[in-house]
C-alpha cells in the first residue's frame, strides 16, 4: 500500500500546512502525524488545516476585492463618491500590514491579502486621477509626485532602515491611519448622501474578511497588535456596510440630479 508521504508534493504541502516536528511530543501538530491520521484527523490537525484554508481563501478573495469599484468607475467614467484621502490612507494600511508580516516572518497566509489589496488600491488611485483630470477639479501634479515618491521612499526606508525593535510601529501606526482612511470614506458618503461608485460586494468582503482574519490571527500568530488592527477594521467595515444600505435608496435620485446638472452645464 502506497503511503501518502510517498506521493510527490504531498509531504511538502503537508509541512506547509502543519509544519515539521517529531513524535517526542504527543500534543504537537506536525505533517507526518496529521497525514497518518487521514481520513479521521484529530481536532488540532483539522483546526490548523481549516486555518490555512481560510487564509488562502482570504488571499484569493482579496484579488477581486476592489474590482467591483473599478468596474463602477470605468462604467460611469467618474470618481464620484470615492475619497482620495481614503485611498491614500488605505495604501499605507495595506503596505504596513504586508511589511509587518513579511519582516516578522509570519506565514504568507496570515498577511498576503495586504499585498494584493495594495496593488489594487494603486490602480484605484490611478483611475481616480484619470477621471478627475476630465473635471473642473483635476488632481495637481504636485500631489501625484508626492504620492508616488512617498510610496517608493516608504519601501526603501522600511526594508533597509527600520530597526527590529520598532517593527511593531508598522501595525500600531496603522490604527489612526485606518481611522482616517475609512473615516474619510464614511464622511464622504454621509456628505453626498449616496453610495456613488462604492460596491456592496467590496464592503461585504472587507467585513467578512476582517472577521475571518481575527480567527486566523488567533490561530496562526496570536499577535495582539495585528489582532487589534483587524478588530478596528471590522468595526469600520460594519459602519460602511450599514451606511451603504441606508443611502442605497437615495442613490439613483442623487445620480439623476448629478447627470441633469452635467447636461445643463454642457448646454450652457
Amino acid at each position: 500500500m502506497v503511503k501518502l508521504t510517498d506521493i510527490p508534493f504531498v509531504l511538502p504541502l503537508a509541512e506547509w500546512i502543519w509544519g515539521t516536528g517529531t513524535a517526542s511530543n504527543d500534543d504537537e501538530v506536525y505533517a507526518e502525524k496529521c497525514l497518518g491520521q487521514i481520513p479521521f484527523i484529530s481536532v488540532p490537525c483539522l483546526t490548523q488545516l481549516i486555518t490555512k484554508a481560510l487564509g488562502v481563501a482570504i488571499i484569493l478573495g482579496s484579488m477581486l476585492n476592489k474590482v467591483p469599484i473599478m468596474i463602477n468607475m470605468v462604467k460611469s467614467q467618474s470618481a464620484a463618491g470615492i475619497s482620495r484621502n481614503s485611498l491614500y490612507g488605505e495604501a499605507i494600511v495595506y503596505a504596513n500590514g504586508a511589511m509587518y508580516g513579511f519582516l516578522l516572518g509570519h506565514p504568507f497566509t496570515a498577511y498576503g491579502e495586504n499585498a494584493s489589496l495594495l496593488m489594487q488600491n494603486v490602480v484605484l488611485v490611478a483611475l481616480s486621477w484619470n477621471f478627475l483630470s476630465k473635471t473642473s477639479s483635476p488632481v495637481g501634479g504636485q500631489e501625484k509626485m508626492l504620492a508616488i515618491f512617498g510610496l517608493l521612499l516608504y519601501f526603501v526606508l522600511v526594508l533597509n532602515y527600520l530597526p527590529d525593535d520598532y517593527r511593531y510601529l508598522l501595525m500600531s501606526t496603522t490604527w489612526p491611519v485606518m481611522l482616517y482612511a475609512r473615516g474619510s470614506q464614511v464622511w464622504e458618503t454621509f456628505k453626498v448622501k449616496t453610495t456613488g461608485n462604492l460596491s456592496i460586494v467590496t464592503t461585504s468582503m472587507n467585513l467578512v474578511g476582517a472577521f475571518i482574519r481575527i480567527l486566523t490571527t488567533l490561530k496562526e500568530t496570536g499577535d495582539l497588535v495585528v489582532l487589534a488592527g483587524y478588530l478596528l477594521s471590522g468595526a469600520l467595515s460594519f459602519i460602511m456596510f450599514v451606511q451603504y444600505w441606508y443611502y442605497l435608496v437615495s442613490t439613483p435620485k442623487v445620480d439623476k440630479e448629478a447627470e441633469a446638472s452635467k447636461k445643463k452645464k454642457k448646454e450652457l
